[in-house]
């Protein structure tokens, strides 16, 4: 039989749901535990919805990169990792820090992170920042995404490091590399706070665009229409659509130019189209500059005013994101 990606999605891989304060706030937390992989919302089922299409990412990587994946109950070291837990869950953090050492022997990276982890916050041992940031940099170089994320906290915060944004960065770019959530938004606020570097601010959009769309909630206040699809039933314009690339374009900016940007100069703001794509479907990626960037309100009171005027330009079958 041909173990494709919808084979291995066929199989009852074990989620489990976790209520109660997580990186990201107040949420439930779903997690794939043959993988270790996460999702996180307020819902418990959208938890698991997100972190059923994690799981569906990293397995068609994996199986292009040729991998094997575990069966269910198999992964990560499944019985130990579950003990490990359940013991760190009821405060037993003497033989959660058992196991995980145990477990880092082996080359359980997760195991790594974890140590690193208890150390972090004093949990089971002594509060030790070096010690924590030893522990992540041995999960880092088996490129586990939660030890690269915690990296990337410590030195953008100065947690027993200099601070060094520039490293910080570094990490936060390989946990997104693995669709960690918190990092796509992290790394997102980063870069996106000077606006004056196109190819940053084309990044910083692409990992908050990414961390809205997997459901983060600080990152949906931030990107406008990240929630938004098209209305059922929208009819294209075809004659629109019938043009070239660049005279869709010419239309759009002639838009943007006169309805728009004026509204948003006389704040001191202004406005640019990073991205447009028209294939399969029209979708327009703008960003706010001036005294309107990293402003939620620019993100959502504004947001229709730009929507209804290029849904009259091109029509309401299109998408438009926002930062």
């Amino acid at each position: 039989m041909h173990k494709d990606v919808e084979y291995y999605m066929s199989l009852d891989y074990p989620v489990e749901v976790y209520p109660g304060e997580h990186e990201i706030g107040d949420a439930y937390l779903a997690i794939y535990t043959d993988f270790d992989i996460k999702g996180s919302s307020e819902d418990p089922y959208e938890a698991i919805e997100m972190a059923t299409q994690c799981l569906r990412k990293h397995i068609a990587r994996q199986l292009e990169r040729g991998k094997e994946l575990p069966k269910p109950n198999e992964g990560v070291r499944f019985m130990q990792h579950r003990e490990a837990l359940k013991a760190y869950r009821a405060k037993d953090y003497a033989k959660a820090f058992e196991i995980w050492s145990r477990e880092a022997t082996m080359k359980n990276d997760q195991a790594m992170t974890n140590l690193g982890l208890m150390y972090l916050k004093g949990e089971g041992v002594e509060k030790d920042y070096t010690k924590a940031r030893e522990w992540f940099e041995k999960g880092s170089a088996y490129d586990n995404e939660s030890a690269n994320y915690n990296l990337a906290l410590m030195y953008q915060s100065k947690i027993g490091v200099e601070e060094d944004t520039d490293r910080a960065i570094e990490y936060y770019r390989k946990a997104v590399a693995k669709d960690h959530q918190s990092a796509c938004f992290r790394l997102g606020l980063l870069l996106l706070k000077d606006r004056t570097d196109e190819n940053l601010l084309k990044e910083g959009f692409d990992t908050m665009l990414k961390a809205a769309q997997s459901g983060h909630p600080m990152a949906l206040s931030q990107m406008g229409g990240a929630d938004k699809t098209p209305p059922v039933g929208a009819t294209e314009n075809k004659a629109f659509r019938a043009k070239t690339t660049a005279q869709q374009l010419e239309i759009i900016n002639d838009a943007l130019a006169r309805y728009i940007r004026p509204i948003l100069i006389k704040d001191g703001g202004d406005i640019t189209l990073l991205e447009y794509r028209n294939d399969p479907n029209i979708e327009l990626r703008l960003a706010y500059l001036g005294n309107c960037a990293g402003c939620n309100l620019g993100a959502t009171s504004t947001y229709e005013l730009i929507k209804n005027t290029l849904s009259q330009v091109i029509d309401e079958k299109i998408w438009i994101y926002i930062i």
